[in-house]
This record gives structure tokens, sequence and C-alpha cells, in this order.
């Protein structure tokens, strides 16, 4: 199975590549997966979809088997503070996830999850799981 998945809007237009990252878990412990928007578009395609929302863009080597990006991926999510109807307050955590996919230390297919990230995984290198 493939460790990178084209994904598309609604109109079948090109949006990302997806990934699975293993760092980045859901409070029940599945991972997240990640659409990247990218420079990189599927042959014969000669626009992305308009719903990306910002400008920045990785690059791609086109391998969906062994696939390379750049630059890192940084993400970071939580932090958030929340009330409760009954005035109870409760908080997010602030995750960060920080990595190569590819690059910088890692093989082509591989992720490393650099020292700043803030889950498990921090400071290895793994191979990318299969995406569905």
């Amino acid at each position: 199975m493939a460790k990178a998945k084209i994904v598309r809007d609604d109109a079948g237009r090109f949006y990302g590549i997806k990934i699975i990252c293993p760092g980045c878990l859901y409070s029940n412990g599945t991972p997240m997966s990640h659409v990247l928007p990218t420079t990189w578009l599927p042959p014969g395609e000669t626009e992305h979809s308009p719903h990306i929302s910002w400008k920045d863009r990785w690059t791609f080597n086109g391998d969906f088997d062994r696939p390379v990006f750049g630059p890192s991926l940084n993400t970071w999510w939580g932090g958030e503070k929340y009330k409760r109807d009954n005035g109870e307050e409760w908080e997010i955590p602030l995750h960060r996830c920080h990595s190569f996919i590819g690059c910088n230390g890692a093989a082509p297919g591989q992720i490393i999850f650099l020292g700043d990230c803030t889950h498990a995984l921090k400071g290895q290198t793994i191979d990318l799981p299969d995406v569905d």
C-alpha cells in the first residue's frame, strides 16, 4: 500500500497529498492524517483547487511509495481553554509535531521527528505508515 495519496476537492480538482503522521494522535490514540498542498501537480493537470486557503506549498517528489516533502512539516494544535455550560473549565494541552519527510536525515518514505516535538516519537526516524 502507498505512503501518500492524492486528495481532490468536491469538483475533482487536485487539492494536495495526504499522509498519516504516527506522532500526531487523536485522543483515542488514532494517528492523524495531514493533507499537504504541494507545488507538484499530477501528470496532465495544470491547476490546483481554488479551495486551498494559503499560498505556501510543499515540494513533493511524485513518489507515493517513497515520498519526499520539503520543507519541514510543523503542526501545532491544542493549548485552548474551554468552558462547559456548568462553568467548569478544561484545557486541551498544546501539541507540536515538527518533522522532515524523506529528507534531512530521513530516507524517502521515512519521517524524522525533530527535538521540538511534544509527542513520544520525538527524536525518532520511522517509516511512514500506509495511507488509506
